[in-house]
């Protein structure tokens, strides 16, 4: 597990952050696309490399993007809260995630609970629109499910409304 307590967020903390997000899974998947196209390549099929390629366009540009954007959005607005003191980037083999410290009032926790999944969704549409059948939206437009109470995002985003304009305490370590 990675973990950095920030007063600011600084592009190469955030690629060191982001960049080696969900490893396990990522070396497994690139181990399997290395062979797949070596394989491509020995017997002469591109129609094989073709569609490794396609999925490596997905896991870069739709998988990881899609969630580096989320947790930055969030860790964002987050930054600019007033009474927010510190974040918390943590990086797990499986997970991303962002903690804030200090306080936090009912709108700034709601809006940054929000703009994670919504700059997702924003760019989903925006691919939509503009490219299709590279099907790379569909990764972004699912982030919309993260605002629905099943998961913290949802949750958040309901509890803070309820407390619009109080002070809220954020659970989480000292800074």
């Amino acid at each position: 597990m990675w973990s950095r307590t920030v007063d600011r967020i600084r592009p190469r903390t955030a690629l060191r952050w982001l960049l080696p997000a969900a490893w396990p899974v990522r070396l497994v998947f690139w181990a399997a696309a290395a062979a797949t196209l070596l394989v491509a390549a020995a017997s002469a099929q591109p129609a094989i490399a073709l569609a490794v390629l396609t999925l490596i366009t997905h896991d870069v540009f739709g998988l990881w993007a899609s969630f580096a954007i989320h947790e930055l959005g969030h860790a964002i607005v987050l930054r600019r809260a007033p009474g927010v003191s510190a974040l918390t980037l943590e990086r797990t083999p499986l997970r991303l995630s962002v903690t804030p410290h200090g306080s936090i009032r009912g709108r700034d926790a709601f809006f940054a609970a929000v703009l994670g999944p919504l700059c997702c969704v924003a760019i989903g549409t925006l691919l939509w629109a503009l490219v299709p059948q590279s099907l790379l939206h569909i990764w972004y437009l699912a982030h919309g499910i993260f605002l629905t109470p099943l998961f913290s995002d949802g949750r958040t985003m309901l509890r803070s409304a309820r407390a619009w304009r109080a002070w809220l305490p954020l659970r989480g370590p000292a800074p």
